[in-house]
């Protein structure tokens, strides 16, 4: 399954739980061929890359915000233009004021620097222990994989300042006016809802002036979610 397979989605304005639908099984039909699973976790076609760190995330920002009175379409488009998506949305809270009528998203992934080591090992060997703990042997290339013990609100606090490094540096680009910026986050570790709660926190605390009309932050394992104004 080639590039083509985004051809229903580049530049082509559908309801937003339609978009949803389509994503979805574009996932499940790359996921049923012999090394699909193997593509969609080492993202190296466009397709994989695409689906997984745009199309995705723009999947979880529509269905957290769809409800009667806000409905959405998405157009999405693959090419180098400042944002991922433009959004049009009508409905009760758009006459109220509450929502603006056209809008757009940009997504931006946030994750540790060895989360392609982790990728990788679970690839070839299917465990790995936490990404701190991977180092690849500059002799061998093999990818070596040591638990590490952190306390309570470590692994929260060390990835609060990788989200708010891709934060800043996304202020300094001219988005237009009424852009959402969608962090999709692959946690450095298994958090419960305490660890997320202490990772927003820490966000919020330090979050750098920007002019996002909202900043929307998941976690697509968990589900977990929090906005930022």
């Amino acid at each position: 399954m080639d590039g083509s397979s985004l051809a229903g989605f580049d530049g082509q304005t559908l309801d937003g739980l339609q978009f949803c639908s389509r994503v979805y099984d574009l996932f499940e039909r790359l996921r049923q061929v012999e090394d699909g699973p193997s593509r969609l976790r080492m993202r190296k076609i466009e397709v994989e890359k695409k689906l997984i760190e745009e199309l995705l995330p723009i999947c979880h920002y529509v269905q957290a915000n769809c409800r009667p009175g806000r409905y959405i379409a998405v157009k999405w488009m693959k090419g180098n233009q400042q944002f991922d998506a433009e959004i049009s949305q009508r409905g009760a809270l758009i006459d109220l004021g509450f929502v603006p009528s056209n809008a757009h998203l940009e997504v931006t992934c946030v994750m540790h620097q060895n989360d392609y080591l982790m990728r990788e090992l679970l690839d070839r060997d299917g465990v790995a222990f936490a990404v701190e703990g991977l180092k690849r042997d500059k002799q061998t290339r093999a990818i070596e994989s040591q638990p590490i013990v952190k306390g309570n609100s470590e692994n929260s606090d060390a990835f609060s300042q990788l989200v708010l490094e891709r934060i800043t540096r996304k202020t300094e680009i001219n988005y237009p006016e009424n852009t959402t910026l969608v962090v999709a986050c692959s946690l450095n570790s298994v958090y419960l809802e305490d660890d997320w709660v202490n990772l927003t926190d820490r966000v919020q605390a330090h979050m750098p002036k920007h002019a996002f009309r909202e900043i929307y932050m998941y976690d697509g394992t968990s589900g977990l979610f929090s906005r930022f104004r």
